[in-house]
């Protein structure tokens, strides 16, 4: 129930619960795909949620292969800014890849300046060596 119970309180945006959540579901291969599927919900919190989910998981890289795409597709069109930011953050955390890194560094830039997660983006722009520039 766990995972149902996380998704009710993303659609409620009872994001301090999510948090706290998450780490005791992100690791289970069944919530993985669950999360991939979640990325494509007509709910922005909802694709906020996989993709904080794929983001937290432990994911061998060749398994990460198939959530690359689906994630970058929400950081290049996602229109909820938190779905896109929490895309950007999984693909940041696992390898955006060559094809997807600088877009990935855009996004993260734009996160920088966000009250509610430019720490996280900004953490990942040092973590990953790319500075922070104005646009």
């Amino acid at each position: 129930m766990a995972m149902e119970d996380i998704i009710k309180a993303a659609i409620e945006e009872n994001w301090d619960y999510v948090d706290e959540r998450i780490p005791e579901v992100c690791d289970i291969p069944e919530n993985q795909i669950r999360a991939l599927e979640l990325l494509k919900d007509f709910d922005g919190n909802l694709r906020d949620l996989g993709a904080s989910i794929i983001q937290k998981a432990h994911i061998p890289p060749k398994r990460f292969l198939r959530f690359r795409e689906a994630l970058a597709e929400n950081v290049l069109s996602d229109p909820h800014k938190y779905a896109k930011y929490r895309a950007a953050f999984a693909l940041a955390e696992h390898g955006p890849g060559i094809s997807y890194r600088r877009r990935v560094l855009k996004v993260l830039r734009e996160a920088s300046s966000d009250e509610d997660v430019g720490e996280i983006a900004r953490g990942y722009l040092e973590r990953l060596g790319w500075k922070r520039q104005k646009n």
